[in-house]
């Protein structure tokens, strides 16, 4: 799989979540915003054979992965918050290549509490109960 991402990493920031999902696939999370800075690029769509998804919860957001490695790359989907829907992208910072000049121990990592579906707490700099850095 093969994508690219137009990111805004003059403040580098990523987020872990304590959530199952997040915690066992132990995922590092950069949003692109807006969503459409990311283009799916190999293969060209998220229909394709080739491309796995998962959906949990409210099941509002897709998990992509690759069917042939594995690896869980990208999420997308809407959800509300506050009474406003909310459009969505994000990848995991780990499957970014090496070579593209990004170095993730600069990011600022922050957690969300999905575990606890308290979403309205916010992010914090210290993981919640249940999660890990």
């Amino acid at each position: 799989m093969r994508y690219s991402a137009k990111l805004d990493l003059t403040d580098p920031r990523s987020t872990k979540c304590n959530c199952s999902l997040c915690l066992k696939l132990n995922t590092l999370s950069l949003k692109v915003v807006p969503p459409s800075h990311f283009t799916l690029q190999s293969p060209s769509s998220t229909e394709n054979s080739l491309l796995g998804n998962y959906t949990h919860g409210g099941k509002s957001i897709r998990y992509h992965f690759c069917k042939t490695c594995g690896v869980s790359c990208f999420s997308e989907g809407k959800y509300t918050f506050d009474g406003k829907e909310v459009e969505v992208l994000g990848i995991n910072a780990v499957t970014l290549d090496p070579d593209q000049g990004i170095d993730l121990r600069e990011f600022k990592v922050q957690y969300w509490d999905g575990k606890g579906n308290n979403w309205a707490a916010g992010l914090k700099d210290v993981p919640y109960p249940g999660g890990c850095y």
